[in-house]
């Protein structure tokens, strides 16, 4: 078995990738694990370094074991390089911003993801994937998503949370709640019409639109509470396009993953679960953002793939 740890060198301010570089090494000298680090370079590196690392290991007739060091987005990037490794299994070290992918890890039992040895002793879960293809730039693409694609209003916050991230001091769950604030202000939303496995559910204006696999978004938004990672199956949510004293009103039941059970909702929400989900915006252009990742495009369709990628849980060890 090959141990292989993938780590954005910025993420955490550069301050908890340093420390994480610094235990590995540590683990790695007092115990006889093949380990290996690599660290992204920009953009698209942390995909091609996982899947030349998943090939190579195959190649060898070994198992191997990587793991995404960074936010939500860098863990997108290595499951899209080792998606169709049978060999490889995706594990998460959350040092970045967001980390909404890992909330949906656990339940009863106590996971803890800061630990190196908990890390290498994980099991294994078999998850879902959104298999998703659009156009950039007029190339066609096809990559996976992990969590949730986010369209509108929570898009919206998702696109200036990063902004916040990446360009200010402004970190954490304060930019989340920046974001909803200046959000609600513009009152932002989109024009879209959404088809779930053949039949549209909605046309027209829209606050929101949320593909999900996980639950969680937005930092610990509970935007999607039926959601679940090996079902088969992707939970979509409209939310008409509503006055902001409505989306004042249903906001933090919303977080809280308690939307279903908001009265006012009943006529303002639409949700279906299912297999193939195909997004058109109606002037032609939209953005959305898929497990942290912007992404501009004209039409969107994504289908899920059953179990079709090994996620490492590592629960505590007692």
């Amino acid at each position: 078995m090959k141990y292989a740890f993938i780590i954005n060198p910025i993420a955490g301010n550069g301050k908890k990738a340093e420390k994480l570089c610094k235990e590995i090494e540590a683990v790695s000298l007092d115990t006889e694990y093949d380990i290996e680090v690599r660290l992204t370079t920009g953009p698209g590196s942390a995909t091609s370094i996982a899947d030349r690392l998943a090939s190579a290991a195959g190649h060898a007739g070994e198992e191997i074991r990587i793991y995404a060091c960074g936010g939500d987005g860098t863990v997108n990037e290595v499951a899209n390089g080792i998606y169709g490794h049978a060999n490889a299994a995706l594990g998460i070290i959350p040092i970045g911003s967001g980390n909404d992918f890992i909330r949906n890890f656990g339940g009863d039992r106590p996971t803890d993801y800061r630990d190196l040895m908990s890390q290498l002793l994980a099991e294994e879960e078999a998850i879902d994937v959104m298999s998703y293809s659009y156009k950039a730039d007029g190339v066609d693409c096809r990559r996976i998503g992990l969590n949730s694609f986010n369209i509108g209003f929570d898009g919206n916050v998702a696109i200036l949370a990063t902004y916040f991230n990446k360009r200010t001091v402004i970190g954490g769950s304060m930019s989340y709640a920046l974001s909803i604030f200046l959000n609600l202000i513009e009152k932002s939303g989109q024009n879209l019409q959404v088809t779930v496995d053949g039949e549209r559910i909605f046309k027209g204006p829209l606050m929101l639109c949320t593909i999900a696999n996980g639950r969680f978004c937005g930092g610990g938004i509970e935007g999607s509470p039926r959601a679940q990672l090996d079902d088969g199956l992707a939970d979509v949510l409209v939310v008409h396009k509503i006055p902001r004293r409505t989306v004042l009103k249903i906001l933090p039941r919303f977080a809280k993953g308690k939307i279903f059970e908001v009265e006012a909702a009943r006529d303002i929400i639409e949700y279906r679960q299912g297999q193939q989900i195909h997004i058109l915006p109606r002037n032609g252009h939209m953005k959305f953002v898929v497990d942290g990742e912007i992404i501009e495009t004209g039409e969107l369709d994504v289908e899920m793939k059953s179990k079709a990628i090994r996620v490492l849980v590592p629960y505590l060890q007692v």
